[in-house]
């Protein structure tokens, strides 16, 4: 006999959408799935500035078995992927379960089973709660004096705000991360003058971008096959440029730092060239993989401001050298809360314990997937995921398919909690460290959101094909079972 299990899926992005698909394939429908926003999307919905693309391979990111003939390019846009990953969730039958404005507040156990409770205040009950946040769902906003005293336009690049006009304007961008990358290659050219406030030179390749005629988008609706072939060829090239930076293959780390070098040897300006050199190894950062973003700051309507930020005043931001950059429209680049995996609510289990207390050093989580102390409570793009060396829809998949195997036992009424064992937490985190050091990761860039609190890479060290080897099937010794 098998029980019927009640499922609680934590967000309705890339991965709480697979979540909800596989769920629904094993034939378990007795889930919801919590968005605290409007619609579906996560990632693909929130942000929506200009020139928003995805920097991994468009046949790499869509899920495996819904092949996507529809791409324009090489790389899917934003509003490409917003608008397949909405589809996936009306094809796949899961707006029924999905509940939008729904904000997560607290999550706990009690009597063995999960009580979520919503800003609405309203109360759930789960046997299984999977967490499917990730880690680009909570925009952070900078720490600068004066923030609030601007009287022009300002936003997070995760908020844009569509009703601001752009053409003509006094445009400053603070960050210089993908976003921000992605934002000065599309908007400079647009601005009446443009400044790109940087506290740290970052690697920028070229993204090779081509876009695909009309026939070659008819040939891969034609031929699923060739959209399968397109996807494996492209991820081998993403998988070795990622055994790259994980210190595997020395040949495509030298590949990718040439490509980066000679990309930036195009800036004709030598000081303007010495000012966006980074001083840390190419990939010690997440890679920028952008065109058109040297030519756009080098434009003579753009400016490179390297002069640290002294505040934000009512008419722009004043550097520390007493200059004041008058703004129209104010940008904030600023990234996520990309490692808190416990933002805006507490996870408590059933011995009082709070999740973000044992977090204190950093989070941590059994392949990324369970974490010891709380059973039954698992996570897809975990701490310590491939997110800097794999696509993400691939992280999802294998991790869920890892996950429907670890639960097998509870839904054949062998078992009715799971849980990292601690001990196997502790040794797995010992070979993530033992793999750490010959990373490019760890060569010595102190500002990177790939860093935890204890200063090391928040990341998984080794090649994509270990990481697969590894959640191929779960081992049960590794987990508490009761």
């Amino acid at each position: 006999m098998r029980r019927n299990l009640r499922f609680l899926v934590l967000g309705a992005g890339m991965s709480g959408i697979l979540a909800g698909i596989r769920l629904k394939q094993e034939g378990l429908e007795d889930f919801e799935i919590l968005e605290m926003a409007g619609d579906v999307g996560g990632t693909w919905r929130d942000n929506t500035y200009p020139g928003l693309s995805c920097d991994v391979p468009a046949h790499t990111y869509g899920y495996s078995f819904e092949r996507n003939w529809r791409w324009t390019g090489f790389y899917a846009s934003g509003p490409e992927l917003g608008e397949y990953f909405r589809r996936c969730a009306h094809k796949y039958g899961l707006m029924p379960h999905v509940r939008l404005n729904t904000r997560v507040t607290d999550i706990r156990r009690e009597h063995g089973r999960w009580v979520v409770e919503s800003a609405d205040g309203q109360t759930r009950e789960a046997d299984i709660v999977i967490n499917c946040f990730g880690v680009l769902c909570h925009p952070k906003l900078p720490d600068i004096p004066g923030l609030k005293r601007f009287k022009g336009a300002m936003f997070h690049s995760a908020r844009w705000d569509h009703s601001v006009p752009l053409d003509g304007r006094r445009i400053g961008v603070v960050g210089t991360g993908s976003t921000a990358a992605q934002i000065t290659a599309a908007l400079a050219p647009r601005a009446g003058h443009y400044s790109l406030f940087q506290r740290t030179a970052q690697w920028v390749a070229p993204a090779y971008a081509l876009q695909r005629s009309e026939f070659m988008r008819g040939l891969h609706r034609i031929i699923p096959g060739f959209s399968r072939l397109t996807g494996k060829l492209q991820g081998e090239l993403f998988y070795e440029i990622a055994k790259g930076v994980t210190g595997d293959s020395d040949p495509a780390w030298r590949a990718v730092d040439w490509l980066c070098r000679r990309n930036l040897a195009r800036v004709r300006d030598p000081e303007l060239r010495r000012a966006l050199t980074p001083d840390f190894k190419v990939g010690c950062r997440r890679l920028i993989f952008c065109d058109g973003f040297y030519e756009a700051i080098e434009a003579t309507n753009a400016e490179l401001v390297t002069a640290g930020i002294k505040g934000i005043e009512a008419g722009g931001i004043r550097t520390v050298d007493g200059r004041l950059h008058e703004l129209d429209v104010l940008v904030l680049a600023t990234g996520f809360h990309a490692l808190n995996y416990t933002y805006g609510f507490e996870v408590t289990n059933d011995a009082g314990a709070r999740l973000s207390e044992q977090w204190t050093d950093g989070a941590r989580a059994l392949h990324g997937v369970a974490v010891s102390g709380f059973p039954n409570y698992f996570m897809l793009i975990g701490p310590h995921s491939p997110v800097g060396n794999f696509s993400l829809t691939a992280i999802s998949e294998i991790q869920m398919d890892y996950l429907l195997q670890l639960i097998e036992p509870i839904r054949r009424g062998e078992a009715s909690a799971i849980a990292a064992d601690p001990d196997a937490e502790r040794r797995y985190y010992d070979y993530l460290g033992a793999g750490m050091a010959k990373t490019v990761w760890s060569s010595g860039c102190n500002r990177s959101w790939y860093l935890g609190k204890d200063g090391q890479p928040q990341l998984y060290p080794y090649p994509p094909t270990t990481f697969v080897r590894e959640l191929a099937t779960p081992d049960l010794s590794e987990f508490v079972v009761a």
